[in-house]
């Protein structure tokens, strides 16, 4: 990667700051330079949508290589903050009761599990069903969704259960489930959903199917300092992660939530869902209708959403009391969420990510050092290195996806390092030594993933395809 853009940090803004205070504070605007300086976030574009209409846009760092500064226009994946669309979609389109079961519209699917699972219960993430289906074992981890279809999630739901002891559980799969429900429904398309609701909102510069790499407005994704790649959501993957935006439209969506959503015009939220969650201090975060809600105190609910995907953050929020609104975008895998709440909310306070083992791991693969990545991995524990696993994660899938299977191990041997009672660790472990044609230290990987996790039948089918490898 360029390192020209560690000391690049350009701030646009208009006068309209002037007018309503300063909305990036010093304090704020130290911690993005820093960020930046750190390639901890190699740009960032920030909006902001003030009480009387107008917006302003902040844009920091580079979004390309060779120090290209991001504007109110560039593109980046938003990941998850899809949903909150697809949650407004149902609201517009569904033509059945939020009540009826999955049995009912997916009647040729023989799972009694089904008659158990509404579309409130999905919306909700309710319904007990996992992040992603058991069934879900991408061709490519490096593009995860790449490949998804209406095929493979009949054959996801033929095979679910649920977790009746769940309370409310955050599903990917549930919304994927929701996505196609609405096309049954309206017997409409993503592109045509989708693309109703980007213009009611003038979304103008959005899109939903992912553009040529060399498209000027792209942002570079980037994980731990070194580029990335794009996540292509197909079938109704798309609905739960696969809109491309921009701060411009996303304001403009925000401003579209303000006119026509209840929740962002009522003056108390009632009857929330409690996620469990105490990452912002107990009993404060909530979810209703496609949104999560923070309510750090009793006069004060911020309606949010963030999404992520392999290199790229993304944050939406709205203060109902300030009626001031945001969106932060990124293009790292570092999350973003205290910028976007330190804007609406000035007393949140900002986190201080440092650059950590993954970054240093990363700099080894660049420089070709890929044979003692344990060993280094250990010197810098001992160090007290901060430590960032699933950054490391997400480095060995992307590695193992590209199929350079040499680093992708060294890099598993790092995840069973730490997290070996892990089934998917050792179901990785067990990946990377089946690529390698290890296939007996495979098998012992895979009995310790299955063993771990019985249900889980892929690793059965790995375990039963490495006692017989077809010869080459």
């Amino acid at each position: 990667m360029n390192k020209s853009f560690l000391y690049l940090f350009i701030l646009f803004f208009s006068s309209i700051s002037s007018v309503f205070g300063q909305a990036i504070s010093i304090e704020l605007e130290q911690e993005i330079e820093r960020r930046i300086q750190l390639e901890i976030n190699p740009s960032l574009s920030i909006g902001i949508l003030y009480p009387n209409g107008e917006a302003a846009f902040y844009n920091y760092g580079q979004y390309r290589s060779g120090s290209t500064l991001p504007d109110s226009s560039t593109l980046y994946e938003i990941g998850s903050v899809t949903k909150t669309f697809t949650a407004t979609l149902l609201s517009q389109y569904l033509e059945v009761d939020l009540n009826t079961s999955l049995a009912s519209l997916f009647s040729k699917i023989d799972n009694k599990t089904l008659a158990q699972i509404t579309l409130r219960h999905l919306r909700d993430h309710r319904a007990g069903i996992p992040r992603l289906s058991d069934q879900f074992s991408p061709k490519d981890w490096s593009d995860p969704y790449n490949g998804y279809s209406d095929s493979l999630l009949e054959i996801e739901l033929q095979k679910l259960s649920i977790d009746s002891t769940v309370q409310w559980q955050y599903s990917n799969l549930g919304y994927a489930i929701l996505g196609r429900v609405l096309e049954k429904s309206t017997q409409q398309n993503f592109e045509s959903l989708m693309g109703n609701l980007l213009q009611d909102a003038s979304m103008k510069h959005s899109v939903l199917v992912h553009p040529n790499v060399q498209h000027p407005n792209l942002a570079e994704p980037f994980n731990s300092g070194t580029e990335y790649s794009y996540w292509h959501f197909t079938g109704t993957s798309r609905y739960a992660g696969g809109i491309i935006s921009c701060t411009k439209d996303l304001i403009n969506y925000l401003k579209y939530q303000q006119e026509n959503h209840p929740l962002f015009q009522s003056d108390s939220i009632y009857d929330m869902i409690p996620t469990g969650s105490t990452a912002l201090g107990e009993n404060k975060l909530f979810y209703k209708q496609g949104w999560l809600i923070f309510r750090p105190e009793e006069q004060t609910e911020i309606l949010w959403h963030n999404g992520g995907t392999g290199g790229f953050t993304s944050f939406v929020g709205y203060n109902k009391k300030t009626k001031l609104a945001v969106v932060v975008l990124s293009n790292s895998l570092s999350w973003i969420n205290d910028i976007g709440f330190k804007i609406v909310y000035s007393d949140f306070s900002l986190e201080t990510p440092q650059r950590t083992i993954a970054y240093e791991l990363a700099d080894e693969i660049e420089q070709g050092k890929v044979k003692r990545l344990l060993q280094k991995y250990k010197q810098l524990k001992a160090k007290e290195y901060p430590d960032d696993l699933i950054q490391i994660y997400w480095l060995e899938r992307y590695f193992f996806g590209q199929k350079d299977y040499q680093t992708s191990n060294q890099l598993s041997d790092i995840l069973v390092e730490s997290l070996a009672d892990d089934w998917e660790v050792m179901y990785i472990k067990g990946q990377n030594l089946e690529q390698l044609k290890k296939y007996k230290k495979a098998i012992v990987a895979y009995q310790k993933a299955l063993a771990l996790n019985p249900k889980k039948e892929l690793i059965q089918q790995r375990i039963e395809y490495c006692q017989q490898p077809p010869k080459r």
